[in-house]
Protein backbone atom coordinates (compact mmCIF):
# COMPACT_ATOMS: atom_id res chain seq x y z
CA UNK A 1 0.00 0.00 0.00
CA UNK A 2 3.06 2.48 0.55
CA UNK A 3 4.46 1.57 -2.16
CA UNK A 4 1.31 2.55 -4.70
CA UNK A 5 0.60 5.71 -2.76
CA UNK A 6 4.20 6.78 -2.88
CA UNK A 7 3.79 5.65 -6.87
CA UNK A 8 0.97 8.00 -6.63
CA UNK A 9 2.46 10.75 -5.14
CA UNK A 10 5.25 11.29 -7.53
CA UNK A 11 3.52 10.50 -10.64
CA UNK A 12 0.99 13.04 -9.29
CA UNK A 13 3.84 15.71 -9.04
CA UNK A 14 5.57 15.11 -12.27
CA UNK A 15 1.72 15.47 -14.00
CA UNK A 16 1.64 18.98 -12.09
CA UNK A 17 5.00 20.25 -13.64
CA UNK A 18 3.69 19.72 -16.85
CA UNK A 19 0.87 21.37 -16.63
CA UNK A 20 2.02 24.35 -14.96
CA UNK A 21 4.95 24.88 -17.65
CA UNK A 22 2.51 24.11 -20.41
CA UNK A 23 -0.20 26.55 -18.98
CA UNK A 24 2.46 28.90 -18.38
CA UNK A 25 4.55 28.83 -21.36
CA UNK A 26 3.06 26.57 -24.12
CA UNK A 27 -0.61 26.81 -24.08
CA UNK A 28 -0.99 29.88 -26.84
CA UNK A 29 1.87 28.58 -29.26
CA UNK A 30 0.80 27.85 -32.47
CA UNK A 31 3.93 24.52 -32.97
CA UNK A 32 0.89 22.27 -32.40
CA UNK A 33 3.36 19.65 -33.46
CA UNK A 34 5.52 20.17 -30.43
CA UNK A 35 3.10 20.66 -27.67
CA UNK A 36 1.71 16.87 -29.07
CA UNK A 37 5.01 15.71 -28.71
CA UNK A 38 5.29 17.73 -24.94
CA UNK A 39 2.11 16.52 -23.92
CA UNK A 40 2.64 13.14 -24.78
CA UNK A 41 6.16 13.12 -22.57
CA UNK A 42 4.40 14.29 -19.74
CA UNK A 43 1.62 11.31 -19.97
CA UNK A 44 4.67 8.47 -20.24
CA UNK A 45 6.62 10.40 -17.43
CA UNK A 46 3.81 10.71 -15.04
CA UNK A 47 4.17 6.46 -15.94
CA UNK A 48 7.87 5.38 -15.70
CA UNK A 49 9.40 8.42 -14.17
CA UNK A 50 8.06 7.37 -10.08
CA UNK A 51 9.73 4.18 -11.35
CA UNK A 52 13.42 5.63 -11.09
CA UNK A 53 14.97 7.24 -8.02
CA UNK A 54 18.54 8.75 -7.60
CA UNK A 55 20.71 7.12 -4.43
CA UNK A 56 23.43 9.25 -2.69
CA UNK A 57 25.56 7.83 -0.22
CA UNK A 58 25.62 9.38 3.72
CA UNK A 59 28.58 8.14 6.11
CA UNK A 60 27.17 8.24 9.84
CA UNK A 61 28.56 6.36 12.74
CA UNK A 62 27.55 3.88 14.16
CA UNK A 63 24.92 3.90 17.10
CA UNK A 64 24.28 0.97 19.65
CA UNK A 65 20.25 0.21 19.70
CA UNK A 66 18.93 1.47 23.11
CA UNK A 67 16.64 -1.36 24.43
CA UNK A 68 12.84 0.29 25.32
CA UNK A 69 12.31 0.98 28.63
CA UNK A 70 9.10 2.50 29.24
CA UNK A 71 6.32 -0.21 28.77
CA UNK A 72 3.29 2.75 27.72
CA UNK A 73 4.92 3.72 24.92
CA UNK A 74 5.15 -0.03 23.91
CA UNK A 75 1.45 0.21 24.05
CA UNK A 76 0.72 3.35 22.20
CA UNK A 77 2.96 2.45 19.52
CA UNK A 78 1.15 -1.06 19.52
CA UNK A 79 -2.22 0.73 19.47
CA UNK A 80 -1.54 2.71 16.38
CA UNK A 81 -0.05 -0.06 14.69
CA UNK A 82 -4.04 -0.99 14.84
CA UNK A 83 -5.58 1.61 13.82
CA UNK A 84 -3.26 2.46 10.58
CA UNK A 85 -4.42 -0.70 8.44
CA UNK A 86 -8.00 0.19 9.20
CA UNK A 87 -7.35 3.48 7.48
CA UNK A 88 -4.81 2.29 4.61
CA UNK A 89 -7.68 -0.69 3.65
CA UNK A 90 -10.26 2.37 3.32
CA UNK A 91 -8.03 4.33 0.92
CA UNK A 92 -7.23 1.72 -1.35
CA UNK A 93 -11.00 0.46 -1.53
CA UNK A 94 -12.02 4.45 -2.35
CA UNK A 95 -8.86 4.30 -4.87
CA UNK A 96 -9.82 0.97 -6.51
CA UNK A 97 -13.80 2.00 -6.54
CA UNK A 98 -12.56 5.63 -8.43
CA UNK A 99 -10.53 3.21 -10.60
CA UNK A 100 -13.51 0.84 -12.01
CA UNK A 101 -15.99 4.23 -11.97
CA UNK A 102 -13.82 5.38 -14.74
CA UNK A 103 -13.28 2.15 -16.50
CA UNK A 104 -16.96 1.24 -16.48
CA UNK A 105 -17.51 5.01 -18.13
CA UNK A 106 -14.96 3.79 -20.13
CA UNK A 107 -16.57 0.78 -21.20
CA UNK A 108 -20.21 1.94 -21.30
CA UNK A 109 -19.68 4.71 -23.98
CA UNK A 110 -17.68 2.18 -26.35
CA UNK A 111 -19.94 -0.11 -26.37
CA UNK A 112 -23.02 2.90 -27.44
CA UNK A 113 -20.57 3.31 -30.38
CA UNK A 114 -20.44 -0.08 -31.16
CA UNK A 115 -23.64 -0.72 -31.28
CA UNK A 116 -23.88 2.07 -33.63
CA UNK A 117 -21.35 0.93 -36.00
CA UNK A 118 -23.28 -2.61 -36.03
CA UNK A 119 -26.55 -1.26 -37.01
CA UNK A 120 -25.51 1.13 -39.11
CA UNK A 121 -24.69 1.48 -43.09
CA UNK A 122 -20.77 1.80 -43.46
CA UNK A 123 -19.51 3.76 -46.46
CA UNK A 124 -15.89 3.29 -47.70
CA UNK A 125 -13.91 6.08 -48.05
CA UNK A 126 -10.51 4.77 -47.97
CA UNK A 127 -9.35 4.84 -45.23
CA UNK A 128 -12.27 6.65 -44.01
CA UNK A 129 -15.71 4.38 -42.83
CA UNK A 130 -17.96 7.11 -42.71
CA UNK A 131 -21.33 6.48 -40.83
CA UNK A 132 -24.34 8.38 -41.06
CA UNK A 133 -26.34 8.27 -37.90
CA UNK A 134 -29.01 9.75 -36.15
CA UNK A 135 -28.05 9.06 -33.26
CA UNK A 136 -25.22 11.74 -32.45
CA UNK A 137 -25.99 15.15 -33.08
CA UNK A 138 -22.15 16.02 -33.51
CA UNK A 139 -19.93 14.61 -35.34
CA UNK A 140 -16.49 12.79 -34.34
CA UNK A 141 -14.22 10.26 -35.18
CA UNK A 142 -13.23 6.72 -33.84
CA UNK A 143 -10.37 5.28 -34.67
CA UNK A 144 -10.85 5.01 -38.79
CA UNK A 145 -14.46 5.75 -38.11
CA UNK A 146 -16.71 9.05 -38.91
CA UNK A 147 -19.91 9.60 -37.51
CA UNK A 148 -21.98 12.49 -38.99
CA UNK A 149 -25.85 13.52 -38.58
CA UNK A 150 -27.77 12.71 -42.02
CA UNK A 151 -29.07 16.35 -41.62
CA UNK A 152 -25.59 17.17 -42.17
CA UNK A 153 -25.24 18.42 -46.28
CA UNK A 154 -23.00 16.60 -48.51
CA UNK A 155 -20.36 20.07 -48.63
CA UNK A 156 -19.94 19.82 -44.84
CA UNK A 157 -19.66 16.54 -44.63
CA UNK A 158 -16.60 16.82 -47.18
CA UNK A 159 -15.16 19.12 -45.01
CA UNK A 160 -16.02 17.07 -42.22
CA UNK A 161 -14.27 14.02 -43.40
CA UNK A 162 -11.31 16.11 -44.56
CA UNK A 163 -11.09 16.86 -40.94
CA UNK A 164 -11.58 13.65 -39.21
CA UNK A 165 -9.50 12.21 -41.98
CA UNK A 166 -5.95 14.19 -40.16
CA UNK A 167 -7.47 12.46 -36.32
CA UNK A 168 -7.05 8.95 -38.18
CA UNK A 169 -3.76 9.88 -40.38
CA UNK A 170 -2.11 11.15 -37.35
CA UNK A 171 -3.48 8.35 -34.60
CA UNK A 172 -4.39 10.36 -32.04
CA UNK A 173 -6.34 7.85 -30.76
CA UNK A 174 -3.07 6.73 -29.08
CA UNK A 175 -2.69 9.89 -27.43
CA UNK A 176 -6.19 9.36 -25.97
CA UNK A 177 -5.80 5.84 -25.03
CA UNK A 178 -2.71 7.04 -23.03
CA UNK A 179 -4.86 10.01 -20.94
CA UNK A 180 -7.44 7.68 -20.79
CA UNK A 181 -5.45 5.07 -18.70
CA UNK A 182 -3.92 8.22 -16.76
CA UNK A 183 -7.31 9.58 -15.82
CA UNK A 184 -8.01 6.37 -14.33
CA UNK A 185 -5.10 6.22 -12.36
CA UNK A 186 -5.05 9.81 -11.52
CA UNK A 187 -9.05 10.31 -11.15
CA UNK A 188 -8.23 11.98 -7.83
CA UNK A 189 -6.11 14.66 -9.20
CA UNK A 190 -8.47 17.75 -10.43
CA UNK A 191 -5.36 18.76 -13.16
CA UNK A 192 -5.11 15.29 -14.92
CA UNK A 193 -8.74 16.43 -16.27
CA UNK A 194 -7.51 19.56 -17.38
CA UNK A 195 -4.48 17.90 -19.03
CA UNK A 196 -7.01 15.87 -21.18
CA UNK A 197 -8.73 19.23 -22.20
CA UNK A 198 -5.00 20.12 -23.45
CA UNK A 199 -4.70 17.10 -25.86
CA UNK A 200 -8.01 16.78 -27.08
CA UNK A 201 -7.78 20.62 -27.70
CA UNK A 202 -4.63 20.57 -29.48
CA UNK A 203 -5.48 17.82 -31.58
CA UNK A 204 -8.09 20.01 -33.17
CA UNK A 205 -5.45 22.83 -33.83
CA UNK A 206 -3.03 20.01 -35.13
CA UNK A 207 -6.30 18.75 -37.46
CA UNK A 208 -7.79 22.89 -38.23
CA UNK A 209 -4.35 23.26 -39.38
CA UNK A 210 -4.11 20.65 -41.94
CA UNK A 211 -7.47 20.56 -42.80
CA UNK A 212 -6.98 24.13 -43.97
CA UNK A 213 -4.08 24.16 -46.20
CA UNK A 214 -6.80 21.23 -47.88
CA UNK A 215 -9.99 23.14 -48.57
CA UNK A 216 -10.68 25.23 -51.29
CA UNK A 217 -13.56 26.86 -49.14
CA UNK A 218 -12.21 27.95 -46.25
CA UNK A 219 -15.36 29.83 -45.11
CA UNK A 220 -17.83 26.86 -45.72
CA UNK A 221 -15.06 24.74 -43.67
CA UNK A 222 -15.66 27.62 -40.27
CA UNK A 223 -19.51 27.66 -41.84
CA UNK A 224 -19.41 23.64 -40.64
CA UNK A 225 -18.01 23.93 -37.53
CA UNK A 226 -20.50 26.95 -36.32
CA UNK A 227 -23.34 24.79 -37.38
CA UNK A 228 -21.65 21.65 -35.04
CA UNK A 229 -21.87 24.34 -32.04
CA UNK A 230 -25.14 22.50 -30.58
CA UNK A 231 -23.63 19.03 -30.20
CA UNK A 232 -21.32 18.09 -27.29
CA UNK A 233 -18.24 15.10 -27.46
CA UNK A 234 -19.47 11.62 -27.08
CA UNK A 235 -16.92 9.52 -26.00
CA UNK A 236 -13.66 9.98 -24.51
CA UNK A 237 -11.67 7.84 -26.56
CA UNK A 238 -13.67 10.04 -30.17
CA UNK A 239 -12.32 13.20 -31.56
CA UNK A 240 -15.08 15.25 -32.08
CA UNK A 241 -15.26 17.97 -34.51
CA UNK A 242 -16.62 20.82 -32.50
CA UNK A 243 -14.58 20.10 -29.61
CA UNK A 244 -13.07 23.29 -28.01
CA UNK A 245 -15.18 25.38 -30.09
CA UNK A 246 -14.92 28.90 -29.28
CA UNK A 247 -13.08 32.25 -30.73
CA UNK A 248 -9.53 30.78 -28.76
CA UNK A 249 -9.98 28.16 -31.81
CA UNK A 250 -10.51 30.32 -35.02
CA UNK A 251 -7.44 32.65 -34.22
CA UNK A 252 -5.55 29.53 -34.01
CA UNK A 253 -6.47 28.70 -37.65
CA UNK A 254 -4.85 32.06 -38.50
CA UNK A 255 -1.49 31.80 -40.69
CA UNK A 256 0.66 33.59 -38.18
CA UNK A 257 4.37 32.61 -38.31
CA UNK A 258 6.20 32.53 -34.99
CA UNK A 259 9.74 33.11 -34.37
CA UNK A 260 11.48 29.63 -34.12
CA UNK A 261 12.96 30.85 -31.22
CA UNK A 262 10.02 30.80 -29.06
CA UNK A 263 10.28 26.48 -29.24
CA UNK A 264 13.01 27.19 -26.78
CA UNK A 265 10.41 27.50 -23.96
CA UNK A 266 9.82 23.84 -23.86
CA UNK A 267 13.65 23.73 -22.04
CA UNK A 268 11.37 25.18 -19.22
CA UNK A 269 10.61 21.72 -18.25
CA UNK A 270 14.07 20.99 -17.44
CA UNK A 271 13.78 22.38 -13.90
CA UNK A 272 10.77 20.46 -13.03
CA UNK A 273 13.44 17.33 -13.85
CA UNK A 274 16.16 18.64 -11.64
CA UNK A 275 13.24 19.74 -8.72
CA UNK A 276 11.61 16.23 -8.58
CA UNK A 277 14.56 14.09 -9.16
CA UNK A 278 16.29 15.69 -6.00
CA UNK A 279 13.33 15.78 -4.10
CA UNK A 280 12.81 12.47 -4.38
CA UNK A 281 16.19 11.31 -4.00
CA UNK A 282 16.88 8.54 -1.92
CA UNK A 283 19.97 8.67 0.52
CA UNK A 284 21.68 5.31 1.13
CA UNK A 285 23.08 5.32 5.07
CA UNK A 286 26.61 3.56 5.22
CA UNK A 287 27.20 3.25 9.07
CA UNK A 288 30.96 2.99 10.60
CA UNK A 289 31.74 2.35 14.02
CA UNK A 290 33.38 4.42 16.36
CA UNK A 291 36.97 2.21 16.42
CA UNK A 292 36.89 2.36 12.39
CA UNK A 293 35.85 5.88 12.44
CA UNK A 294 38.90 6.61 14.88
CA UNK A 295 41.06 4.42 13.06
CA UNK A 296 41.11 6.59 10.12
CA UNK A 297 41.59 9.80 11.53
CA UNK A 298 44.66 7.90 12.85
CA UNK A 299 45.35 6.60 9.59
CA UNK A 300 45.11 9.95 7.97
CA UNK A 301 46.80 11.66 10.98
CA UNK A 302 49.73 9.36 11.01
CA UNK A 303 50.15 9.59 6.85
CA UNK A 304 49.89 13.81 7.52
CA UNK A 305 52.27 13.98 10.59
CA UNK A 306 55.08 12.10 10.07
CA UNK A 307 58.91 13.03 10.77
CA UNK A 308 61.33 12.49 8.40
CA UNK A 309 64.87 13.39 8.14
CA UNK A 310 67.90 13.29 6.01
CA UNK A 311 70.96 14.72 4.39
CA UNK A 312 72.18 16.00 1.24
CA UNK A 313 74.95 14.58 -0.06
CA UNK A 314 77.57 14.83 -2.69
CA UNK A 315 77.27 13.78 -6.38
CA UNK A 316 79.97 11.14 -5.28
CA UNK A 317 78.02 10.54 -2.37
CA UNK A 318 79.98 12.10 0.39
CA UNK A 319 77.48 14.19 2.84
CA UNK A 320 77.86 17.48 3.11
CA UNK A 321 78.71 18.67 6.00
CA UNK A 322 76.99 20.84 8.68
CA UNK A 323 73.46 20.22 6.29
CA UNK A 324 70.77 18.52 6.84
CA UNK A 325 66.68 18.18 6.15
CA UNK A 326 64.29 17.99 8.85
CA UNK A 327 60.65 17.59 8.50
CA UNK A 328 58.87 18.50 11.75
CA UNK A 329 55.98 16.14 13.68
CA UNK A 330 52.96 18.26 13.55
CA UNK A 331 51.53 16.39 16.40
CA UNK A 332 54.19 17.41 19.07
CA UNK A 333 55.46 20.81 17.25
CA UNK A 334 59.23 19.75 17.69
CA UNK A 335 62.02 20.72 14.95
CA UNK A 336 65.93 19.78 15.07
CA UNK A 337 68.31 21.09 13.23
CA UNK A 338 71.98 19.47 12.66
Amino acid sequence: METLAFYLLKSVIWLTGFTLVFILFLRNERFFLLNRIYLLTGILTSFLFPLVSIHYTVVLPLVRDLQPVNAVVSEIQDAGHSIIPDIKLMLLVLYVSGVLFVLTLIIKQGRSVLRTIKKSEIIALDPVKLIRTPDYTSAFSFFSYVFVNPSITDVETKEIVNHELVHIRQKHWFDLVLVELLCMMQWFNPLVWMYVRFIRQNHEYLADQVAMQRTSHPAIYRAALLNQIVGSPVFSLANSFNYSLNKKRFTMMKNIISSPYRKMKILFILPVFAIVFYAFAKPDYQYISQADNQGIQNLSSQASDKKVKGTIVEQNGTPLPGVSVIVANTTTGTTTDD
